[in-house]
Formats: structure tokens, sequence, C-alpha cells
């Protein structure tokens, strides 16, 4: 913060709220011709979202995550987390600098790795899980939901190119 910022505490709580609004507006990618950006942008919305709907009413507090009703509330972080990656890599796509940081390819390949470890659970989850569909039966409230979300989690692994 600059230094006269620092002197007047009253004021963090405005420019607290001029950064939230300021990053709010900021979501959506500057060009609606560059896949990467829109991507991304997708996926910062998407991501926050899910962090909505995991701290919400159940069923659909389950979607992101398919735990149980205790576990579901802790995937918001990880949701959360996502969001603000997808948002830090969306400017850096803006900015030409996706491509070219070090730290921007490392916080990709982690949501790209996100993305496979989700997919990859929820298939070993119908495909190998004997328990299923008996188990998941808040899953099974919210079929539409839950396709939704694969497909969100599906466009991690999509290429920055």
């Amino acid at each position: 913060l600059p230094e006269e910022a620092r002197r007047k505490p009253l004021s963090w709580p405005g420019r607290v709220a001029d950064g939230v609004a300021q990053s709010l507006v900021s979501l959506g990618p500057a060009r609606a011709d560059d896949p990467v950006t829109v991507k991304y942008s997708l996926l910062s919305v998407s991501f926050l979202a899910f962090t909505a709907t995991a701290l919400g009413t159940f069923p659909l507090a389950v979607v992101p995550s398919w735990t149980g009703r205790r576990c579901s509330r802790a995937f918001a972080a990880w949701t959360l987390l996502a969001a603000a990656s997808s948002f830090n890599l969306k400017e850096a796509a803006e900015s030409g600098k996706l491509r070219a940081d070090e730290a921007c390819r490392t916080i990709s390949k982690g949501l790209k790795g996100l993305g496979a470890v989700y997919l990859a659970a929820k298939v070993g989850a119908v495909g190998f899980d004997p328990s299923f569909p008996a188990h998941y039966g808040i899953v099974k409230q919210v079929p539409a939901a839950q396709l939704a979300a694969a497909l969100l989690f599906g466009l991690t692994l999509r290429p920055d190119e």
C-alpha cells in the first residue's frame, strides 16, 4: 500500500471493495477472439461458481467434489484456489506473459493436474467403485450439474496454444 493509505486505516475497507469490484469486472476476457483468455476467463468464473455451490445448500453443494455432506465444504478451498490461479493465468495471457513466464507455466500445469485428477477420480468412482451408484445418492440427484462440472474441469486440459 502507498504510505498515504497506510496512515488512514479507515480507508482500507473502501480500497478492498474497490479491488474486489475491479476484479469482478475484469473476469471477462479482454478479447473474445483469443481462445486462451476465453478459456481462463470461463474457468475463473466457473471455479468461483463451484466455490459458491460448495458453500451452498445440498444437493448442489456436492457437485464439484462428489464427497459427502461433511467433506464437500472443504472442497471449496480447492475451487477458490483454482479460480485465483485461472484468473492469474487469464491476466498473464492478456499481457503476453503466459508462455514466457516460468511461474505461469507451473500454475498452468498445476491447473491441468487438478483437472486430470478430478476427471480420473470421477471415472474411477463410476467405473471401479463397487458401491456406485448405491452410495452416491446425493450425487445422483443433480446429474446435469455433475456433467457440467466434469465438462468445465475437462476444460483445464485444453492446451494453451
